[in-house]
């Protein structure tokens, strides 16, 4: 296990050796300065993850040691100052200058190991969201890199290599045509699972302009012109039953709108298969535009849609989803931002129901 690194900065020899040999047996690894010049070469050296200085010093002194650092833009480490002084406002000062704790001289080893573990405990505390977000992100693009990146890049590795062994491609056109085709839509959809993650990162951190004008929305044709869209996408025209009501002014611009769609119906076509109705409805209900999307499908079921967040700690592939779960993700959240709702419930006998339910703007 990686030990806690600190920054003992002292101009009196004895109490520096004193201190990092305490420091030490306490099982700390410790790095000393004589001053504050010094202090600054170890810091961006070595980045401690916290300091101990004195601030009385020849050539730079306490007080100007840390005012360079924060300067420099070297702000995380926790900053503890030893002084001789124990007057008020030379404490105060002291403090004002960004310090998190002082200590009085002579110290007492077990003050100085308190205010140690005090001050890395605090530094813990403020940066474990940080560090939780990082480790969903690093969980979630593990997922998605696994699952679908790697997945894609191999189908692109083996048509190429289909293309390569053809030692007649000339007379082998229809073949390569079709070769090509399959490279082409590798390349499409991971330019639409990058696209995805962006969006997907812009909307978790509301990046969305907040001034975006409220249009008003063209649903059924909109909702249309995306089902017609996507059944040809997966050659399954005659598979979509739709009925499409109102025209109304809900909190989503165009583009956003169409992105929530979007992700909704060709999820409805990724759960079932061709052959199978897939049926899209939309309806003005007590001041609410209610879009409902059920499919037949048999690939997966509410509760396991429900549960997955593909951003989590824990995430796991989804048995028997054919994606990773995202889509689903985005639209949730565009729904969350238009302070609407989302149930997702079995479609009985099979397949999954998804009913929207948005504000209108009167």
């Amino acid at each position: 296990m990686k030990k806690t690194k600190l920054l003992l900065i002292d101009d009196e020899r004895p109490l520096l050796f004193n201190l990092k040999r305490i420091l030490e047996f306490e099982d700390y690894e410790v790095i000393t300065a004589s001053n504050g010049i010094e202090g600054l070469q170890q810091y961006e050296t070595e980045l401690p993850d916290l300091i101990i200085c004195d601030i009385m010093m020849p050539d730079m002194d306490g007080y100007h040691f840390i005012e360079s650092l924060r300067s420099k833009g070297f702000t995380n480490a926790p900053f503890i100052f030893l002084t001789a002084k124990s007057e008020y406002d030379d404490l105060r000062t002291g403090m004002s200058f960004g310090a998190d704790d002082y200590l009085v001289k002579p110290v007492k080893s077990a003050q100085l190991i308190d205010a140690i573990n005090t001050r890395l405990m605090r530094k813990k505390e403020i940066n474990f969201p940080l560090e939780q977000k990082l480790q969903q992100l690093e969980n979630g693009f593990t997922l998605i890199t696994n699952q679908e990146f790697f997945a894609t890049i191999n189908d692109i590795i083996s048509y190429l290599q289909l293309l390569k062994n053809n030692n007649n491609i000339a007379a082998d056109a229809v073949a390569t045509q079709e070769y090509m085709n399959y490279i082409e839509m590798s390349i499409n959809r991971l330019l639409q699972l990058l696209n995805k993650v962006k969006y997907w990162r812009d909307q978790e951190e509301n990046i969305q302009s907040k001034s975006s004008a409220i249009e008003y929305v063209h649903t059924k044709e909109l909702a249309e012109k995306t089902c017609k869209i996507i059944s040809e996408k997966y050659n399954r025209k005659s598979d979509v039953i739709i009925d499409i009501q109102g025209n109304v002014v809900i909190p989503l611009t165009k583009d956003i709108f169409e992105t929530l769609l979007v992700e909704l119906i060709d999820n409805a076509f990724k759960f079932s298969e061709k052959g199978n109705p897939i049926i899209i409805n939309t309806a003005v209900e007590d001041a609410a535009y209610i879009i409902t999307i059920a499919d037949c499908g048999k690939n997966s079921d509410a509760e396991s849609l429900i549960a997955f967040k593909p951003f989590s700690l824990d995430a796991k592939p989804i048995k028997h989803h054919p994606g990773i779960g995202l889509g689903l993700a985005i639209a949730q959240i565009i729904i969350k931002n238009a302070k609407g709702t989302i149930e997702i419930t079995d479609n009985k006998p099979c397949g999954i129901l998804v009913k929207i339910s948005l504000p209108i703007v009167v």
